[in-house]
């Protein structure tokens, strides 16, 4: 397990965009150690910090208001990530 960020992640949430629609696995592996915004199929999205994608679960710290969570969410529900 990696470590969790040490920094907030910033105040401003990015604007939705279809062109980054469609991540798999493959996909989000590359964004693992980096701070994302994922918007999951439901229509919600939240920061996260990506640490392992393993067996279509993707693993990492999901920002909570005023702290980081360590959580897990199945790569199927993502919509897209920035």
């Amino acid at each position: 397990m990696r470590k969790m960020p040490t920094t907030r992640p910033p105040n401003t949430v990015p604007t939705y965009c279809r062109i980054l629609r469609g991540t798999g696995p493959a996909s989000i592996r590359q964004h693992v150690g980096y701070l994302v915004y994922i918007w999951t199929v439901y229509g919600d999205g939240f920061w996260m910090y990506p640490t392992e994608v393993h067996g279509g679960i993707l693993y990492g710290y999901i920002w909570k208001s005023a702290h980081y969570e360590y959580s897990q969410l199945r790569v199927s529900l993502v919509d897209c990530l920035y």
